[in-house]
């Protein structure tokens, strides 16, 4: 097997196997991928209760939603749904970013169940944001304000990013957005999951396909 050296190849080569893998399990890292985010919104709704400093509630605040953030990205999301979003920089300093798909059939080598929690977990963490941040407008509460908007940032990157990974281009992101818009937002986001990207010619990592 031959591999080539310089450009994201060599960042990434132990993220998977090149010959797709029967679906297996992964309870810990279901377990995960809802742990931060929840801790995240819990100790919002909840830290005046043990605590009256914003300073101290901000940083738990955000060591949790950082670390949903990075779990999310560089690890649930390749184990439960064959997917990841990652950037690199190239030789002439311009930053890339690239939305990959495991190779091969996704129903075989992901489990149905997993992938369900993750995409919906994925998608109702960042409405549970909205809705927040919402409050702490009306409240006029500006420091809140701006903890809820850092929240929806960074689970607004991670769902972008696995939406332009599942779906591969414009095109279908928009399409994608247009449905969860509608009448029918889950059916019509759940029909559309397992759909396989279309390849196409940006640099793809060992076992992944670029989907844009």
């Amino acid at each position: 097997m031959q591999v080539m050296m310089g450009g994201p190849d060599d960042v990434a080569l132990h993220f998977s196997d090149d010959l797709p893998q029967p679906a297996r399990k992964h309870p810990l890292a279901v377990f995960f991928h809802l742990l931060f985010r929840s801790l995240a919104i819990l100790t919002y709704l909840m830290c005046s209760w043990f605590s009256n400093s914003f300073i101290s509630s901000f940083v738990s605040i955000l060591i949790f939603l950082s670390l949903d953030f990075w779990t999310v990205k560089n690890i649930t999301g390749r184990l439960l749904v064959g997917l990841r979003w990652w950037n690199y920089v190239d030789d002439e300093g311009k930053s890339h970013w690239v939305f990959e798909s495991r190779k091969g059939d996704e129903t075989a080598i992901t489990d149905t169940a997993e992938a369900q929690v993750f995409w919906l977990a994925l998608v109702l963490t960042p409405v549970v944001w909205f809705l927040l941040l919402f409050v702490s407008f009306f409240r006029l509460n500006v420091k809140w304000f701006v903890v809820v908007l850092v929240a929806l940032v960074l689970n607004g990157a991670n769902l972008y990013g696995y939406l332009r990974c599942k779906v591969g281009g414009t095109e279908g992101f928009s399409s994608v957005v247009s449905n969860l818009m509608g009448r029918q937002v889950i059916s019509n986001m759940f029909s559309s999951l397992w759909k396989k990207p279309e390849q196409t010619a940006a640099p793809a990592s060992r076992g992944f396909t670029n989907t844009v």
